[in-house]
């Protein structure tokens, strides 16, 4: 690891920052519905964990590829709000996603990271695990570009 990627997975955030991440995660109507968690936030990386249950089932007993996408995306986009709030937010613009084996497992943990932040355009990865018998599997991998927006007021 570089000397710089070192100190970046050491740095932490604002705590005005982190609360107001954590209350934009937690407004998600989707996220909150299926019960996932954002289990790490750090400049420029986001991690967020989604337990199994039949709300985020496909046919097979798999997390379902809808739900890994979202997850996916949710990370990704996260990563680049620790470099973007509280002045900016991000809309995802686009994402492309391999799912890379199946999503069978008790829990899927995305995890994000900002490759590179501009002033109008974002562009971050997240790597998407699945955990079965406490063994994480490598379950797919997605590359997204982001719109920098002004930051929205929130809603009263």
């Amino acid at each position: 690891m570089s000397n710089q990627a070192t100190q970046q997975s050491r740095a932490t955030l604002d705590h005005k920052l982190a609360l107001s991440l954590l209350e934009s995660f937690n407004a998600k109507g989707a996220l909150m519905a299926w019960n996932a968690r954002l289990t790490s936030i750090t400049p420029g990386a986001c991690e967020i964990s989604l337990p199994f249950s039949d709300a985020v089932s496909q046919q097979h007993g798999y997390f379902h590829g809808g739900v890994i996408g979202t997850i996916a995306d949710a990370a990704g986009g996260y990563a680049a709000n620790t470099q973007l709030m509280p002045v900016s937010e991000c809309l995802t613009a686009e994402y492309k996603i391999n799912i890379v084996a199946p999503g069978k497992g008790d829990t899927l943990i995305a995890r994000g990271k900002v490759l590179k932040a501009g002033k109008t355009l974002v562009v971050s990865s997240a790597e998407v695990f699945v955990v079965h018998e406490g063994q994480e599997k490598l379950c797919a991998i997605m590359q997204q570009t982001l719109f920098v927006i002004p930051k929205a007021e929130p809603k009263i």
